[in-house]
């Protein structure tokens, strides 16, 4: 009887185990996605020249290019602008022809190299337009403004993007029947839900997602400015 006593206690302790295990926590969430935003003045810019010889002879045209492409290296640099700033993306040469006379009629050998300029002091890019504009020899194009501390810049968006998603999670809380939150997971990709443990059918205790601002860009320029978005998800279980 002893034996049988102590088997039936054991047994009813491995039921009350397993049936707390078993039994899925219940809780709510609600998942907000937030984009904050920084603006500010660039303080940098970038843009291509295109410089072009045309000549009769492939010899000529070459030497001219080779001639060009140096006067133009040393009036950068006289500008302030460094030599690591200074890149030769790509070098052609190509035969040009004109129409004329209901003809095509041969005019020499155009070479070209084109080369992307790295300005890290905008307060002198009037001045250097100006100058290189001046040259019939160049082309300029593909002005774009940054900032140099663009990852600083993109920390405080993240930082303006929680402030954004906490503000929203409490003005869903006066809508709620909950009055705490507690954020679960953070990211700046989209999360998947948290679900209750054992309950695969959480869609009835949790909430839908609530979206702070409209776009997630990345980096655009306007006016002037520049301005760095970011992203965020965040999920908060409430009670």
């Amino acid at each position: 009887m002893k034996n049988i006593f102590w088997v039936l206690i054991a047994v009813l302790l491995v039921s009350c185990q397993t049936d707390s295990t078993l039994a899925p926590a219940k809780f709510k969430t609600i998942m907000i996605k937030s984009v904050g935003e920084v603006e500010t003045l660039p303080d940098m810019a970038t843009f291509h020249i295109n410089l072009n010889c045309l000549q009769k002879s492939v010899k000529g045209s070459k030497q001219c290019l080779v001639e060009k492409s140096n006067e133009l290296n040393s009036k950068l640099l006289s500008f302030g602008i460094k030599q690591d700033d200074i890149l030769t993306t790509s070098v052609n040469m190509n035969k040009s022809y004109s129409w004329k006379n209901n003809s095509q009629v041969f005019e020499g050998y155009n070479s070209s190299t084109s080369i992307y300029i790295k300005l890290r002091n905008i307060s002198k890019l009037d001045q250097i337009y100006t100058e290189l504009l001046e040259n019939r020899n160049l082309e300029l194009s593909g002005l774009t403004y940054a900032h140099s501390k663009i990852d600083s810049l993109k920390n405080e968006a993240y930082v303006d993007a929680l402030k954004k998603a906490n503000a929203l999670a409490d003005k869903l809380l006066t809508e709620l029947p909950a009055s705490e939150k507690e954020i679960l997971k953070i990211g700046n990709v989209e999360i998947s839900a948290s679900m209750p443990e054992a309950n695969q059918s959480g869609a009835a205790d949790g909430y839908a997602v609530a979206e702070v601002a409209a776009q997630n860009r990345a980096v655009n320029i306007s006016k002037g400015t520049v301005l760095v978005n970011a992203t965020l998800f965040v999920e908060y279980q409430i009670k």
